[in-house]
């Protein structure tokens, strides 16, 4: 399960990026799963050379292409979890009905799009299909992950990196625990600043149980060693849901051809030990 203080979490659950890195180069979309096995062999070489990762780590992977890795995860123990969304859809829509149906691992993940100037009525379809998703969980037993993405329209990009993006974030969560929405770990894009990753942990830490993982956005590892420096020091912030940053050039390379499975994996395996490290880096100097 979880650990409520510290995640490690492997994001591999992408599907509509897959898609269409394979369409634009005519690979059929079965070599799909392909990278799905890399990412869980990666993930499983990491386990076994790092105490953390055993004890920490968590793999996030989907049924639509990674159902026998979902199944071969559980049965070695490793805590896995699936996504609930359509792939790519806004508003919020669901893979499948009944949630049973996607949500086969130990917990279950959500991504939202979300704008403070999309239309009402939009806005609060979809907090309400969050809330149903919360209430399954419960009943289910399975700790429910939220991720928020907030696009950027017109606003200078500095300025909503460093300023608006976080308050927009902070003031949907705000709205959700209004609406008695809890997730046990809500996954957030990293801030710049410190003064970003406040807000939104001063939003997130409103509720005692509140916590926080940070997602990639395939960013290098730079930008995401600046995003841990930022969130180390956050109440709420207690590790990373990191997935194409880890994934992506090792499993195209795989797929291209310019790289064998075996390496791959070693490859993947690697990155995301980096990235173990680099959080224990940060929150160590934060202490």
């Amino acid at each position: 399960m979880l650990h409520p203080n510290c995640v490690y979490m492997l994001a591999a659950d992408h599907r509509w990026q897959w898609e269409e890195w394979c369409d634009a180069r005519s690979v059929a979309r079965e070599r799909i799963s392909d990278v799905k096995r890399l990412a869980f062999d990666g993930f499983m070489r990491a386990r076994e050379e790092s105490t953390d990762v055993r004890a920490h780590g968590a793999l996030l992977v989907d049924e639509q292409y990674a159902a026998s890795v979902v199944a071969e995860a559980l049965k070695a123990g490793v805590t896995v979890g699936t996504p609930v969304e359509r792939a790519g859809a806004f508003p919020l829509a669901w893979s499948t009905s009944p949630f049973d149906r996607a949500i086969t691992g130990e917990f279950a993940k959500v991504l939202v799009r979300h704008r403070p100037d999309d239309p009402e009525a939009i806005r609060e379809a979809q907090f309400e299909k969050l809330k149903a998703l919360q209430a399954w969980c419960r009943r289910a037993g399975k700790p429910l992950v939220i991720e928020i993405l907030v696009a950027r329209r017109q606003e200078p990009e500095d300025e909503f990196e460093a300023d608006g993006r976080p308050r927009m974030l902070a003031a949907f969560i705000t709205a959700a625990y209004s609406r008695s929405l809890v997730p046990e770990f809500w996954k957030i894009e990293g801030a710049a600043s410190r003064d970003g990753a406040r807000i939104i942990d001063d939003a997130i830490a409103a509720r005692p149980e509140g916590r926080q993982i940070i997602l990639g956005k395939a960013a290098d590892p730079q930008t995401i060693d600046r995003w841990f420096a930022a969130a180390a020091d956050s109440r709420s912030a207690v590790g990373f849901a990191i997935g194409r940053s880890v994934v992506w050039e090792p499993a195209t390379g795989f797929l291209t051809g310019s790289a064998t499975a075996h390496q791959a994996a070693a490859a993947i395996a690697s990155n995301y030990l980096r990235l173990v490290e680099a959080w224990r880096t940060a929150t160590a100097r934060s202490g």
